[in-house]
């Protein structure tokens, strides 16, 4: 009995001895020098390529900010930008011109009219403004022709501005050529021309503002009427009583008081 018992225990612990032998081998392959090896530790692949993916863990179907943008329509630019055309303040540029316009000022007054006259027919309206104003701001009557000659510019606030540069000259010999301009199909134009006529106080304007008191736009017969009055003389004070008759009571009322101080 006591032979059964020893023969058990030593086949135990035969079994026991080869367990514990098969345990260091199991672990020699996956120790790590100066460390503990640790269970599902990862490890670093040759060669791996980065993702180009990135996903939350909140919604693991998101793409981070950091990924590629998905394919879809191209952004429109904005439709209110400046054409590439468009002045944007820039006349300078876009009309060289000006700057030899602005140039011809330190030019002989004979010089500068010579450059200055194929600019009143430019196609660019800002180019023929620019040379009327220039042709204004000289003080040689060569300069008269020339605005005359803008005065049938068909830009209305063309016609306008010749007028003024003409007034600006304070010549009488202008007056010829501004008198077309009463019967012109624009009512400013119109006004313009006979608030330069006024100014220039010449006596052989009256007949042919005296013609525009039977005018059927009331404007112009009270601009008639103020011209009359500020040339004077015995033609303009007759023609200044048949405005007695008008229709419009501020243009009568205007008339009397002109005669009143005309007489005195």
């Amino acid at each position: 009995m006591g032979s059964i018992k020893t023969s058990v225990l030593t086949l135990i612990a035969i079994v026991a001895c080869l367990v514990l032998l098969s345990i260091p081998g199991f672990y020699r392959d996956e120790a790590r020098p100066g460390g503990t090896p640790t269970v599902n530790q990862d490890l670093p692949t040759i060669n791996q390529r980065p993702s180009l993916f990135h996903f939350e863990r909140e919604h693991p179907g998101a793409l981070e900010p950091n990924a590629a943008p998905p394919i879809g329509r191209a952004p429109r630019f904005p439709t209110n930008w400046p054409a590439a055309t468009e002045a944007m303040e820039r006349p300078f540029v876009l009309h060289p011109e000006l700057v030899q316009i602005a140039g011809l000022e330190n030019l002989p007054a004979e010089m500068a009219l010579d450059e200055l006259l194929p600019m009143l027919y430019d196609d660019a309206p800002e180019t023929r403004l620019a040379a009327i104003q220039s042709l204004g701001d000289m003080t040689i009557s060569a300069a008269l022709p020339a605005l005359s000659a803008a005065l049938d510019d068909p830009d209305p606030q063309l016609r306008i501005a010749a007028l003024e540069a003409l007034a600006s000259h304070d010549d009488a010999s202008a007056v010829s050529s501004i008198e077309p301009c009463l019967l012109d199909q624009e009512r400013d134009v119109r006004v313009a021309a006979i608030e330069t006529l006024a100014g220039l106080e010449n006596e052989t304007a009256v007949h042919a503002l005296a013609g525009l008191l039977t005018d059927q736009d009331s404007v112009i017969r009270r601009q008639a009427v103020y011209a009359l009055g500020e040339i004077g003389g015995e033609y303009a004070m007759m023609y200044l009583l048949q405005a007695h008759y008008d229709p419009d009571a501020k243009i009568r009322a205007n008339a009397e008081v002109i005669l009143m101080e005309l007489e005195n």
